[in-house]
């Protein structure tokens, strides 16, 4: 092979990579179909302007290995012990029902049960670049219920990690004795990542710290490529999947000062790489085949929607969610995956499947992420219609087991984003909400919010302010402010008072009956409020410091795998 023609495919994959974004922008859906459309486009069975090779392979098996290294800079002990419940309950049961369900539907269908059940855990797992940028949208990513989806996500992609090392044993196990193969890989699995938390711990850390010394950006990147290709080539030595170890790097970084730096200067060459596998995906299909399947194309799309959405709503139930909660969680993420795609371009995988199914799951998959913001919509007029037969307008008294919480008037954004902050902390909130269309859309996202007038001198007394820390109104109306002040000075003389508001002269008016008027300009919304509140809370700078940055990155996720402009 000459150097041209070495070269030749990846200069086809830039060129076809940059027209695929430009064109997922243009029609504002995810450009996950635009890259398999395109790789579609110039394979073998469409134009043939490029031919699967050594070099093809290598940057398509590269994108998933920074896909896996962006996904362990997200995964921390830390956010283990701060999801424990959802990672505990809500997760892995919504993984054993999906799992349960498709492989009961392939097995019907007459793969053998071990395909099956890989196939069906592969179709329980939900894009998380998807998933993550629709919550993004919506405002909800901070959430009650943004943030029992990202725990999902967490879970879901760490059941992927080990999915994808079976699969891969599976794969190229030959006729090995499948109990054998499973245990090996199991073992050398968990070696390799007590090898990377001890690694994190006493080398990498200190390594980095040093490395920070020589004030050069530059040097942090060679340094994570390094790691990222380092620990995969030792995983893959073992005979487990490059992207374990790609995982297992990010993971050793998460813990570390230097992940926010990392994972910017990482990025790019992630983003562009995936690109490059799901061309390659998309070159692997026929699309006369799919032409002529169609109709079963669109009948596994409506089974992967229909029953991962109610395997997923069933779990939610189960976990003691609402059902407006679980509803709108369900049909979030109930699109194919990222992983499923990987799974599905194995070769063991995809010959034992056959090209034919092989290309009807892949079609349907891609489908999926496109429809998603479709799905999520349909779901989310759901929630609220049965938030609205369901939830209770009266407004009830303060649980008994609430020590010292805070009230918060109005659910606005600048109201949620007090509420994720605070709840954040372990610090009790009591939220209060007289707007119908707030309040069913609060119950909705997850949060617990009783219905009220924050103007009723009732209301007040029913909740026993005298066991409130602060009072924070987020939707703030002068004259109400005023016309309550005189009888809250009267009776909860103790009680500190903060207010949301927009101008210098709002500020000045209300602080002048005694409450602490703070002037939002922030993005997103709400986010100087909730410094505040976090202040006079007495919570450490370097964890606000730390959440905000969680926040800044949960409202900007990765624009190049985008699902559509924002609103």
């Amino acid at each position: 092979m000459s150097e041209v023609e070495a070269i030749l495919p990846a200069v086809w994959l830039l060129g076809v990579g940059i027209a695929a974004i430009m064109l997922a922008r243009l029609l504002k859906t995810s450009p996950i179909v635009t890259f398999i459309a395109a790789g579609l486009l110039i394979g073998p069975f469409g134009l043939g302007l490029i031919e699967e090779n050594g070099t093809t392979r290598l940057l398509a098996q590269l994108g998933v290995v920074f896909l896996l290294f962006d996904i362990g800079l997200g995964f921390s002990l830390k956010t283990v012990r701060e999801s424990k419940g959802d990672l505990i309950g809500l997760a892995p049961l919504q993984m054993i029902l999906c799992t349960a369900g498709f492989g009961l539907v392939g097995w019907l269908a007459g793969m053998d049960w071990l395909l099956a059940l890989l196939i069906g855990a592969a179709a329980g797992i939900s894009a998380t670049a998807v998933v993550t940028q629709t919550l993004a949208e919506r405002g909800i990513a901070t959430c009650p219920l943004g943030r029992s989806a990202t725990a999902v996500l967490v879970f879901q992609d760490i059941a992927g990690i080990f999915l994808l090392v079976i699969a891969v044993a599976l794969s190229e196990g030959g006729g090995g004795d499948l109990g054998t193969i499973l245990g090996m890989s199991a073992l050398k699995a968990l070696l390799a990542v007590g090898v990377a938390l001890l690694a994190g711990r006493f080398v990498i850390g200190p390594l980095f710290r040093l490395l920070s010394k020589t004030r050069n950006d530059e040097i942090f990147t060679a340094a994570a490529l390094f790691l990222v290709l380092a620990t995969a080539a030792a995983t893959g030595a073992l005979e487990l999947s490059l992207t374990l170890g790609a995982f297992l790097a990010g993971m050793i970084i998460a813990d570390t000062p230097f992940k926010t730096v990392i994972r910017t200067e990482a990025k790019p060459f992630g983003a562009l790489l995936l690109g490059f596998f799901f061309i390659t995906v998309g070159m692997a299909l026929d699309w006369r085949m799919m032409v002529a399947q169609a109709h079963w194309i669109v009948a596994a799309l409506a089974v992967l929607f229909v029953l991962k959405t109610a395997l997923t709503w069933a779990a939610a139930i189960i976990n003691r969610w609402s059902l407006a909660g679980g509803a709108q969680l369900s049909f979030s993420l109930a699109q194919g995956s990222e992983f499923g795609l990987v799974i599905l371009a194995l070769p063991g995988i995809a010959a034992a499947l056959g090209a034919e199914l092989t290309g009807i799951l892949v079609a349907a998959s891609a489908l999926s992420l496109a429809l998603t913001p479709a799905w999520a919509s349909l779901g989310l007029k759901i929630a609220r219609r049965i938030a609205d037969a369901t939830a209770s307008r009266k407004p009830v008294s303060a649980p008994e087991e609430l020590n010292c919480p805070v009230l918060i008037f109005a659910m606005t954004p600048s109201g949620r984003m007090a509420y994720n902050a605070l709840t954040r902390f372990n610090i009790p909130v009591i939220a209060i909400e007289s707007d119908p269309d707030r309040f069913l859309s609060a119950i909705a996202d997850g949060y617990a919010v009783t219905f009220g007038d924050p103007s009723d001198t009732r209301l007040l007394r029913a909740i026993d302010v005298t066991e409130a820390r602060a009072l924070v109104v987020s939707a703030p109306r002068y004259e109400i402010s005023a016309e309550i002040t005189p009888y809250i000075r009267e009776n909860f003389p103790e009680l500190e008072r903060f207010v949301a508001v927009k101008d210098e002269l709002d500020r000045r008016r209300h602080e002048a009956l005694g409450m602490h008027a703070i002037i939002d300009r922030s993005q997103p919304e709400g986010l100087d409020f909730a410094l505040a509140l976090l202040r006079y809370a007495e919570i450490p700078e370097s964890d606000i410091h730390e959440w905000m940055q969680e926040v800044v990155e949960a409202y900007a996720p990765d624009p190049a795998f985008r699902v559509a402009e924002p609103a």
